[in-house]
């Protein structure tokens, strides 16, 4: 193998090594752009353990709410709803993974039936 073919194979391979260090939303309950019942919680899966460092939901028109990440870091990470009324939302995560990298995200989701029983206290602000 010549001195380039070498170098162009390793720099592929680490690329692409550096690519998958990162911890990756892999699947979420509710999943993206899905649309059902209120969901009492939501689960972000990744590709590896990472630490959820910041989540806000944010209701359509609303102002954000900053809600508490577990406090342990895992793959697989569950994080309790408050009460939500019908209408789209955002929750945006951001994760730092075990090799010390930062990685964000959003997933999107409709309620089109709100949660029965308790207040809906969904973060929403009316103008």
């Amino acid at each position: 193998m010549s001195r380039s073919a070498w170098l162009a194979a390793s720099a592929l391979w680490l690329a692409a090594a550096v690519a998958h260090a990162h911890a990756h939303l892999t699947r979420s309950e509710p999943p993206e752009a899905s649309s059902g019942k209120a969901p009492t919680e939501m689960v972000l899966s990744f590709s590896e353990s990472a630490r959820l460092t910041l989540l806000t939901l944010q209701r359509a028109g609303g102002q954000p709410q900053k809600l508490a990440p577990p406090t342990e870091p895992g793959s697989r990470l569950t994080i309790p709803l408050p009460h939500l009324g019908a209408g789209s939302y955002t929750l945006n995560w951001r994760a730092l993974s075990g090799d010390g990298h930062v990685t964000s995200g959003a997933v999107h989701f409709v309620v089109v039936e709100a949660a029965s029983g308790g207040p809906q206290d969904a973060p929403h602000r009316s103008p």
